[in-house]
């Protein structure tokens, strides 16, 4: 899962607003619910930042709320397959729009 992060967001910002995420989620941070930042994405001028959780849950409760009228601030994009070709969608202000996985490219590091 990418999470929208605006190109000068630092990796604490990014994991600040995780944070305030899975806790606006589940009341709190649970202790399984251990994440890191991942790779840097870019796709059309906007950025995004992987979350890597080990917790699939996490991944589904985040994207539930994405799914909501006004659930998260930032877009989403959440990766698959559709037979057996790497597909994405991104979710943002609830609308979710399906899209190709090459539209997706490594971003420049920071600095």
């Amino acid at each position: 899962m990418f999470i929208e992060s605006p190109a000068t967001e630092s990796e604490e910002q990014f994991r600040a607003y995780v944070i305030q995420l899975l806790t606006s989620i589940y009341g709190r941070v649970p202790e399984w619910a251990e994440f890191r930042v991942g790779r840097r994405v870019e796709r059309h001028g906007a950025f995004y930042r992987e979350l890597v959780c080990p917790a699939g849950s996490v991944w589904c409760q985040i994207s539930m709320r994405a799914r909501q009228p006004n659930g998260i601030s930032l877009a989403i994009i959440l990766q698959g397959q559709v037979r057996d070709v790497p597909h994405c969608w991104e979710v943002r202000s609830g609308a979710e729009t399906e899209f190709a996985y090459d539209e997706i490219h490594a971003a420049e590091p920071i600095g």
